[in-house]
């Protein structure tokens, strides 16, 4: 990188020694204007002793600016990954979730998962946040080790998260939110005193056939709701929206 620079300096020095020769040169043939040879060899050292420096200041000046190149563009990353990541248990942010959910939507059908987890007030209040925390990171891992490809997840907000799963049914993605719901429970998170706290979570999941996300969601919650009213450290999956649609046109009928 060095030699490289240096190289263009040298370039730069020489072509203003020679333009500044030429230019004496072409002006002693003008008729009257005397030029003797120590005034041409005058020029060139002048025009050395002028452009080295000023060649080597710019081109300091441009690896500077190339360095804060560099930053800005890890800086730009950092600040995009710390948009679109919750920085506490690396999973997406809401915005994100959604958004990604929704484009899934446009492309297949799927299940969506709304969880809860169970108490976490008691959790934040008996242990201290310090340990919520440490809950939350772990469900965050074991969501992220329960997803296969084509499953999506976030981080909704405070102790709720979302999964949109690429499920070939209903039983499938049941059996996907039972995985979790299992993994979770089987957690054992450490508090600061050497205790343990054993974390459950409530599932709602909600398929998304002709729906909208706004549709889906609402019936996840919905799901949630009912079990959080089950007694909680369940999965509830709404009623299917096809099988409603038919029931609705059979009424009708």
């Amino acid at each position: 990188m060095k030699s490289h620079g240096f190289r263009h300096v040298a370039a730069g020095t020489g072509l203003a020694v020679a333009a500044t020769s030429l230019l004496l040169q072409v002006a002693a043939l003008v008729p009257g204007f005397a030029m003797p040879v120590q005034l041409v060899v005058l020029g060139a050292i002048v025009a050395l002793a002028v452009s080295a420096p000023v060649c080597m200041v710019l081109l300091r000046q441009q690896a500077r600016i190339a360095a804060l190149h560099d930053e800005l563009a890890q800086a730009f990353k950092r600040l995009e990954r710390t948009a679109r990541t919750d920085g506490m248990t690396g999973l997406t942010t809401r915005d994100v979730f959604m958004e990604m959910t929704r484009d899934a939507m446009v492309d297949r059908d799927g299940w969506l998962i709304v969880a809860d987890v169970d108490h976490f007030k008691q959790i934040n209040d008996g242990f201290g946040h310090g340990v919520g925390d440490r809950v939350l990171v772990a469900i965050g891992d074991a969501i992220q080790s329960n997803l296969r490809a084509g499953d999506l997840c976030g981080r909704l907000g405070g102790e709720e998260f979302g999964l949109f799963l690429h499920a070939r049914s209903g039983r499938e993605a049941n059996a996907a939110a039972e995985r979790l719901r299992r993994t979770v429970a089987d957690l054992a998170v450490s508090t600061f005193n050497g205790g343990r706290v054993v974390p459950t979570l409530s599932l709602g999941l909600s398929a998304s056939h002709g729906l909208t996300l706004a549709e889906v969601m609402r019936r996840a919650d919905e799901a949630l709701y009912e079990a959080k009213r089950q007694g909680r450290n369940c999965t509830v999956a709404a009623p299917d929206p096809v099988m409603e649609q038919h029931l609705r046109l059979v009424s009708a009928q």
